[in-house]
């Protein structure tokens, strides 16, 4: 594909996903105004909402402003924000940071919405296993080279295969990621371009006992000694 059908093709989905953006907001506007009548449409539009903005994001040309971030707001945010959506497939939020409470240097908007398509995407694969207690983790760990930042779950185990085939999503190839189906290989498609922007592209990792997916992120004092 030469660059200038790339391009246009780039141009149309950014132009088709802010077009998607006023119906969506209309939607989320009328349910909250009568949530007694159908309490799911706010959180899918708000849902869809997301998306489409975390799109139009990861395909942004300007450079991002990298600055000292606190990860434990973020995840906060992330999981007020999921948390709705997380009910309706039955899966409890918690965050964990592991005493790991050090800004991290990152940019916070590209950040939320990868951790955020990241957690929605796991939900996603896992909403219709019927086990008893399933949980979405939010959370950080330290490692060797740094901050770990990202989502992991006790019911979908992804290996690090599984996110190369996903990634082949804004590639030349058509692949999901079995675990995750189509829609959710789309939100972490869009979760790995915002990980490309941060330069900290994403990775299978264990959390506690979990498996799940995250970004390896710096501290901000290792920043300053560089």
């Amino acid at each position: 594909m030469s660059d200038s059908v790339s391009g246009g093709t780039d141009q149309l989905f950014n132009a088709l996903a802010e077009q998607l953006k006023l119906p969506l907001l209309q939607i989320a506007r009328l349910a909250e105004l009568s949530p007694e009548v159908l309490p799911t449409i706010a959180a899918i539009s708000e849902q869809a909402l997301m998306l489409v903005d975390a799109y139009v994001l990861s395909k942004q040309q300007m450079d991002l402003l990298l600055e000292p971030v606190a990860a434990s707001s973020v995840l906060y945010d992330v999981a007020q924000f999921i948390e709705p959506f997380a009910k309706q497939s039955g899966y409890q939020v918690e965050i964990d940071l592991k005493g790991n409470s050090k800004p991290i240097i990152t940019n916070r908007q590209n950040l939320q919405a990868m951790l955020t398509l990241l957690g929605t995407s796991l939900i996603e694969a896992g909403a219709e296993d019927d086990t008893a207690e399933k949980y979405l983790v939010l959370g950080t760990h330290r490692s060797a080279r740094g901050t770990v930042v990202g989502a992991f779950s006790n019911q979908i185990s992804l290996s690090q295969q599984a996110i190369n085939l996903t990634r082949q999503l804004h590639g030349r190839a058509n692949q999901t990621a079995p675990e995750l189906g189509l829609a959710g290989s789309a939100r972490l498609a869009i979760a790995d371009m915002l990980s490309e922007r941060l330069h900290a592209p994403l990775k299978a990792y264990r959390h506690r006992s979990m498996l799940g997916i995250g970004s390896l992120l710096l501290p901000s004092k290792q920043l300053i000694l560089m």
